[in-house]
């Protein structure tokens, strides 16, 4: 496993990266490439579209259980800051704070 890197954030990572995957248009670019038309194109782009759903839902998974994780450690409020902190750092500790969560002297 990489040094500094955990499951959690590998898993957000991994699944926003199958997330964004899924909605390349790669079968308009196959047909294209290929250059079909008609019934073949038609089969063709069922089969990609369906094959980039289940890449989609995995990736939706896997980003799932590192919110999941994110949800225990920091609660519903502070989740979307804490998934960007461990998507961008690497690091799944808490996010910093931010000035609307320090309480006033």
């Amino acid at each position: 496993m990489l040094k500094g890197v955990n499951r959690a954030v590998l898993r957000l990572r991994a699944g926003v990266g199958l997330i964004v995957v899924s909605w390349l248009p790669i079968a308009q670019v196959v047909i294209w490439t290929a250059g079909l038309s008609g019934h073949a194109a038609d089969d063709t782009r069922l089969w990609i579209w369906s094959v980039q759903w289940l890449v989609g839902f995995v990736g939706l998974a896997l980003a799932g259980v590192a919110a999941k994780t994110a949800i225990k450690a920091a609660g519903w409020r502070k989740l979307p800051r804490t998934l960007w902190h461990m998507f961008w750092t690497g690091h799944a500790g808490p996010a910093p704070l931010s000035p609307m969560d320090v309480p006033p002297p």
